[in-house]
């Protein structure tokens, strides 16, 4: 996908605009919206349960993400009016980063809420990252636009670059799609990999 990528037309989008732009984009959406997740430990200021999990209060980060959020849950049932839906690909690499260990625990709370997630196996992907490179961290909206978003090196997200040229972006949609297939329900992972941990030295 880099290579599609790193060919194509992008526009360059601060925090902010992505923000705006993608929530917008997403209105018109024609498919369903596919998220892949490669990088094994962000930052996530802003994120109450994130925040509580970064400052070393695990049981205050688990109740924080257990707390009922409808507006989550409101715009999940508009994705599904709008036909789309979110479908999230977690490449996870084993054992667990204390961050990746807490992201579960919260994505599990999204998918009663209505996100269908996946996990994979980064050892899935290793001879298709040799060959094209590391997963990158995408957003494709339908057949309309794919973004990738961008980080920091502290994993902070600082952006997103996006693209509409039809052939990039049904490219990475079918690239996506096939990584998904390939992937494993969330419960069943969770359950055999993730319930009852707590993260594993230092949060940070």
């Amino acid at each position: 996908m880099r290579d599609l990528l790193g060919g194509a037309e992008r526009q360059r989008l601060s925090l902010a605009e992505y923000d705006a732009d993608f929530y917008a984009t997403v209105e018109s959406t024609d498919g369903p919206i596919l998220k892949t997740e490669r990088i094994q430990t962000f930052r996530e200021p802003g994120s109450p349960s994130w925040e509580a999990y970064a400052d070393g209060r695990w049981e205050d980060a688990l109740r924080i993400a257990a707390e009922p959020n409808p507006e989550l849950v409101a715009f999940f049932k508009h994705l599904d009016q709008l036909g789309s839906g979110l479908r999230r690909l977690r490449i996870v690499e084993l054992p667990l980063t204390p961050y990746l260990t807490w992201e579960l625990h919260f994505l599990r709370y999204r998918a009663q809420a209505g996100e269908q997630i996946r996990v994979l196996d980064a050892r899935s992907v290793s001879d298709w990252e040799a060959a094209a490179g590391t997963v990158p961290e995408l957003m494709v909206v339908g057949r309309r636009a794919v973004y990738e978003v961008l980080y920091d090196s502290s994993g902070t997200p600082t952006g997103a670059e996006k693209s509409v040229e039809p052939m990039v972006v049904q490219a990475c949609r079918t690239e996506v799609l096939g990584l998904l297939e390939k992937a494993e329900p969330f419960e069943s992972f969770f359950v055999r990999e993730v319930d009852g941990t707590r993260p594993a030295g230092p949060q940070l």
